[in-house]
């Protein structure tokens, strides 16, 4: 199989929808206690790699994340690294890199703490590193509390650009109502691994990427019975598609990315209620038939 394309913007901020799935479709992340742990992995890597989390929902056998990766122009400063990297590691492996630092300038190896320095800026403000970090870091903390051979999660990520704060909306009222649609929960807010759920228990992660989503766009959920009856089934152009947004976002950027997206047949085709996407149509079709 073709390795997917990842569509990054290295001159703008960007919004993605990110989807994966544990490998065989295992419901390993069915306990309380191994949802909590992915939350914290997020979380972490989230401040690690210096990206915005607006929406997440953590179900049994996958996760959905919402994030911007914000255009970072220059070098990030010795200091912020190692404050990240304290976040990610833990205080004391901050403080033993910090040393390795040291010592290496001062054994006249100054381009060798360079490029120990280059290495880690070049995971941060990268949605594919993002999301390498997050997925090494939970499945870090899931093996260390239980066995388990192999690999734990099913092929590369999936995402979506999304292109406007209106798109941002509905991908993040798409996110927060999949307990809804697998019918983990009543109401969006019932459900205590994604985002409107876990910050009405007063998760303080949660809590900042609520924040932070509002003062975006306002209003998350769906104003409109149609848009709300869309976000209650699984929609392809948002949970598989590679570009969503208007017709005009997605035929530029269809333009601007025509080496990555392979799809002979890929351009902006609308979708009542959501909006213009480029992919997922023939699995659009089946669901619609279904």
């Amino acid at each position: 199989m073709a390795r997917t394309m990842r569509i990054k913007f290295p001159d703008r901020d960007a919004l993605h929808h990110v989807t994966s799935r544990i490998s065989g479709r295992q419901m390993l992340l069915a306990g309380a206690g191994v949802k909590d742990d992915m939350l914290d992995a997020l979380e972490r890597a989230a401040e690690f790699s210096g990206v915005n989390v607006g929406a997440f929902a953590v179900m049994d056998n996958h996760f959905h994340v919402v994030v911007q990766v914000p255009c970072h122009e220059g070098t990030v400063p010795e200091s912020e690294v190692l404050r990240r990297y304290a976040v990610l590691m833990g205080g004391r492996a901050s403080l033993r890199l910090e040393a390795r630092l040291c010592g290496l300038r001062e054994r006249g190896h100054a381009a060798a703490a360079e490029a120990e320095l280059g290495r880690l800026r070049a995971r941060m403000h990268d949605l594919s590193q993002f999301v390498k970090t997050f997925k090494e870091e939970f499945g870090r903390l899931f093996r260390s509390r239980r066995p388990f051979p192999g690999t734990l999660w099913e092929g590369r990520f999936r995402s979506t650009l999304v292109g406007g704060v209106e798109y941002l909306r509905r991908c993040a009222a798409y996110v927060e109502m999949n307990p809804v649609r697998a019918g983990l929960a009543v109401r969006t807010s019932d459900y205590a691994w994604n985002t409107v759920g876990a910050a009405r228990r007063g998760n303080a992660f949660a809590v900042r990427c609520r924040e932070w989503l509002l003062s975006i766009l306002g209003v998350i959920t769906g104003d409109s019975p149609l848009e709300e009856g869309r976000l209650m089934r699984r929609i392809a152009q948002v949970s598989c598609g590679k570009i969503l947004g208007s017709a005009a976002f997605v035929a530029e950027m269809l333009g601007r990315f025509s080496d990555k997206v392979r799809s002979r047949s890929a351009r902006a085709r609308t979708v009542e209620g959501i909006g213009y996407a480029s992919h997922g149509w023939k699995l659009a079709a089946r669901l619609e038939a279904a």
